[in-house]
């Protein structure tokens, strides 16, 4: 990525606009039509740094997921949910009638 700056001649903290700014000046400084390597080089960069680093990994690739449940809390919410649903056989069938 440094070899990127160099090239279009400026320190790794540029901001976008100044990264522009020094690819256009480059551009007229190596015209493509007498300076054809130099514009593909000089075009490379600008494209590495507009764009910025890229994830190399595949966005769709699945990622193992690492998880561990609380033994307690999971106990916790057990109970609440028998407490929930503990009814009796009148209010059964009150709620249902």
């Amino acid at each position: 990525m440094q070899d990127y700056y160099d090239r279009l001649g400026l320190s790794p903290g540029a901001t976008p606009a100044e990264i522009k700014a020094a690819y256009h000046a480059k551009l007229k400084e190596f015209p493509a039509h007498s300076h054809p390597e130099d514009f593909k080089a000089i075009r490379a960069a600008y494209e590495a740094l507009r764009k910025g680093p890229q994830r190399e990994d595949d966005f769709f690739a699945e990622v193992p997921v690492q998880a561990e449940l609380d033994p307690a809390l999971i106990e916790q919410l057990r109970q609440r949910a028998s407490v929930a649903v503990d009814v009796t056989f009148d209010d059964l069938i009150r709620l249902t009638f």
